[in-house]
């Protein structure tokens, strides 16, 4: 009999938040199974091998060292949401819920509040009603849905958030907001990058995660391990994290590939307006015309050694980042924009992208403050494009002392 061929297509990628650091968890895939794309699974050996300098008595070298290195497994998952018409809870939780939270972006539920009527306004900020939080920062990142006056049918995110109500938006109007105008926020899921200050806070700031992939018939099993994530996607398609993550190896076994793995294989939402009013891409509250965009973490997982390991590395370690957001808008006059004046000032303001407009599957990524750093010259076809990079400040802690630099939320 030939050896059977292994075909990853075949496969099941399971993550399981751990309960502290070397207590392995056991995902299950009835509740962890993660949706990834095909071809994107990727791991290294957990050793490595170095020339022996020992003589031997002849021209022929010695037996090597066989040594442990930092066991690495990647993939790459579409952004999408629980499912439309899905409303979200503390239990209903978007797909990705588990390799997010070990990549450092903590998860918050928000729940849902009724539309009532601002109180007050401008062409970029409402006062909101009943019903909202008095807590400053407490629904950053999140999105309102607009109703009646200015604004009606746009579902802008919140860039800032004040203790008197006022919420600083993402979107700017052609006329101020007012009374006339209802604002509503849908159940919600958001994540955004974090910085513990002590070691209780790194367990739930940054928790380890367990990683079962089941390929074709062999189980490969991770834990210890922590990541990090990079965004990207082009116009008029979803939107893909990319996840590297770092842990201990625990070995591979003969094991089936569940047969009742609940996996969200429903489509991811597009990165376009289409019918709807809310521009899908927009830097400083203006639309802009990209054809690819990219928000990279721009940091690090480090393993540091530890003898009291199976190959003599411990648990992932997530160092700084410095995330980065990079696209290629179509030129304009400069009466119109000028990123290179933005760069010379060292402008900011706040950038979006938002993803689809059906509650339950809508995905929004939002940098309150960014500020532009390059814009090269390049082509799109005929037209003059500039390359442009945009790095993402942190405008302090939000009301659950998450980092603002970078928030995925989920609608």
């Amino acid at each position: 009999m030939t050896d059977p061929v292994i075909r990853p297509r075949n496969g099941v990628l399971l993550i399981a938040l751990q309960s502290a650091e070397g207590v392995a968890a056991s995902p299950s895939a009835a509740t962890d199974a993660i949706p990834f794309e095909d071809g994107s699974i990727s791991y290294n050996s957990p050793f490595t091998t170095e020339a022996s300098n020992e003589a031997s008595g002849s021209l022929v070298a010695a037996a090597p060292m066989v040594i442990g290195q930092p066991a690495t497994i990647g993939f790459r998952s579409r952004l999408k949401g629980a499912g439309a018409g899905v409303t979200y809870t503390l239990s209903v939780k978007p797909p990705l819920h588990a390799p997010l939270q070990a990549c450092g972006m903590r998860g918050l539920f928000t729940a849902a509040i009724a539309a009532a009527a601002l109180t007050a306004g401008a062409i970029d900020s409402g006062t909101l009603g009943t019903g909202y939080s008095t807590t400053a920062q407490a629904y950053r990142g999140m999105p309102l849905i607009l109703s009646g006056g200015s604004g009606a049918g746009r579902v802008p995110l919140i860039t800032d958030y004040s203790a008197s109500k006022v919420a600083k938006l993402s979107d700017k109007y052609g006329a101020a907001l007012d009374t006339s105008t209802s604002a509503a926020m849908p159940a919600n899921w958001s994540y955004a990058g974090t910085s513990p200050a002590d070691g209780a806070a790194r367990a739930a700031d940054h928790p380890l995660a367990t990683i079962y992939w089941y390929e074709d018939g062999n189980l490969l099993q991770w834990i210890d391990c922590r990541g990090t994530v990079d965004f990207d996607g082009n116009t008029a398609r979803p939107g893909f994290g990319a996840f590297s993550f770092t842990g201990v190896y625990m070995g591979k076994t003969a094991a089936s590939v569940p047969s009742n793995a609940v996996i969200a294989s429903h489509s991811a939402p597009l990165l376009v307006q289409g019918a709807g009013v809310v521009p899908a891409f927009q830097v400083n509250r203006r639309g802009l015309a990209i054809s690819r965009w990219s928000w990279t973490n721009g940091g690090n997982i480090e393993s540091p050694e530890d003898p009291n390991t199976p190959q003599g590395y411990a648990s992932g370690q997530i160092g700084g980042r410095g995330t980065v957001l990079e696209a290629d808008p179509l030129s304009t006059q400069v009466a119109v924009r000028d990123a290179l004046a933005e760069i010379a000032a060292f402008a900011n303001y706040p950038a979006s992208l938002q993803f689809g407009t059906v509650a339950g599957n809508r995905v929004s990524l939002l940098g309150p403050v960014v500020q532009p750093i390059e814009a090269n010259p390049t082509d799109r076809g005929s037209f003059r494009a500039e390359t442009t990079r945009w790095q993402a400040l942190n405008p302090g802690k939000d009301a659950v002392g998450r980092d603002g630099d970078r928030i995925l939320t989920f609608s």
